[in-house]
């Protein structure tokens, strides 16, 4: 594989940007290739339903880099049966991904995989996260929240983290074109309030 500097451009990046880029594309060379696409990821998105993929605001160029590796360290994750993600146990049922919508933060990278709504109009989604601290206090927990303008205005789910990388399985009944974006927010223990940012997309 390609020499880092070869393959990113790292002009324009802090030193600690870069080194944070350095460090996934090295994860991605230690798990090596995905396995080959899974059947469920083969057929076409329905159209219908494509046009109510989230419209994301651009990042800015010297962003891109950085989200693209991201995505493509977790998205490797997700279908190379869990380098970075590996867990002892048995895992779960395969899920059929529609869409992968990749979220960073500081020091934290996390991929929303968003399936196919139910005849009740139920959206399954699964959230892959690296690098949330975790909670000190068994009362606090991080929520994610689909935004309008960048703001958090409806809640997805609430989830806990007990290791440096997790995996958790929501379901929303929302119209995502209805919103432009999704964050990630620490809430902390009886405060009720929406808590801090931690990723976003």
């Amino acid at each position: 594989m390609n020499e880092f500097n070869d393959i990113v451009d790292t002009g324009g990046l802090s030193p600690e940007e870069a080194g944070r880029l350095r460090r996934v594309h090295e994860l991605l060379v230690e798990a090596g290739p995905p396995p080959d696409l899974p059947p469920a990821l083969e057929q076409p998105i329905d159209p219908i339903q494509e046009a109510e993929v989230i419209a994301f605001p651009l990042l800015p160029p010297r962003r891109w880099a950085a989200a693209a590796v991201a995505a493509a360290a977790l998205v490797a994750v997700a279908l190379g049966g869990g380098y970075l993600l590996g867990h002892a146990h048995a895992k779960p049922a395969a899920f059929a991904t529609q869409r992968v919508v990749p979220m960073q933060g500081k020091g934290s990278l996390a991929v929303l995989r968003i399936g196919r709504h139910d005849k009740a109009g139920n959206w399954p989604m699964e959230l892959l996260v690296s690098g949330l601290p975790t909670q000190q206090d068994r009362q606090a927990y991080y929520e994610l929240w689909l935004t309008k303008n960048g703001k958090p205005v409806a809640p997805c789910g609430s989830f806990r983290v007990n290791a440096r990388n997790t995996t958790v399985r929501l379901s929303v009944p929302y119209s995502f074109s209805r919103f432009d974006g999704w964050v990630v927010t620490a809430q902390p223990a009886h405060d009720r309030s929406i808590g801090p940012v931690v990723l976003r997309t």
